[in-house]
């Protein structure tokens, strides 16, 4: 279940005392001037922003992440510049390499999902420019990251896995797409993280930009695509 920032007071879930002590940490982090992103701040004062958590009881964690990313996708609806904030619990000592695995499940669980609820349609290959991550009528933008992320910075927002998801037309308002946005958050990242900024990061649409290349950015500057092995 997704909570709102505002309504976080109320939540009676097992396991909510964690769940709280999780966004303090998020909020210690994004809700700063010192984070790259100069919207990050935002969603918190307009109260855009949802929070759950996948325990590590709740089994396979693609399936219950994409549970909660379709919760997400109805509150859209309703609020279109939603913010989901998922945090996700992993048994023993993960390594960002088991990052990039859990990433890779959630984001085939979401593509399971969408041939399941549209068994006549065909979507677009991820290695299209014009790919997007659907779910339930949403295009999503997902961003993974981990406590294991040590040089990019700006990908460790906490003590466990995380999940940040939202529409990708959302990029679209409040000037948060525009050129000279992009070019002040990678100045900003150059400040801010200890490699320099990822060659994956591109403008959606633009032939030369892959938008699954852009889900899980490791620590080096290679590509991690998070649709491999799943069939297009």
């Amino acid at each position: 279940m997704l909570y709102r920032i505002d309504e976080l007071h109320r939540v009676v879930d097992p396991g909510g005392s964690q769940l709280l002590k999780l966004v303090g940490e998020f909020s210690g982090i994004v809700n700063t001037h010192e984070f790259p992103c100069v919207f990050s701040t935002l969603p918190f004062n307009t109260a855009e922003l949802f929070f759950g958590r996948v325990p590590r009881s709740d089994g396979e964690a693609g399936t219950a992440t994409t549970a909660a990313l379709l919760e997400l996708t109805g509150i859209i609806r309703h609020t279109p510049d939603a913010i989901g904030v998922v945090f996700v619990d992993q048994p023993g000592e993960p390594s960002l390499d088991d990052d990039l695995a859990l990433a890779r499940s959630i984001v085939r669980a979401v593509m399971r999902q969408n041939v399941l609820d549209h068994p006549d349609h065909t979507f677009p290959d991820p290695r299209d420019h014009d790919w997007e991550l659907w779910l339930d009528g949403v295009g999503l933008f997902l961003n993974f990251s981990s406590p294991r992320h040590k040089a990019r910075r700006s990908r460790n927002v906490g003590s466990r896995f995380t999940v940040v998801a939202q529409a990708r037309e959302s990029f679209d308002r409040q000037a948060r797409g525009t050129p000279r946005a992009r070019d002040t958050i990678r100045r900003r990242l150059a400040d801010y993280d200890d490699v320099e900024a990822h060659p994956a990061l591109g403008s959606y649409g633009d032939p030369d930009s892959r938008e699954a290349l852009q889900f899980f950015l490791g620590d080096g500057l290679e590509a991690m695509d998070v649709t491999e092995g799943e069939e297009s």
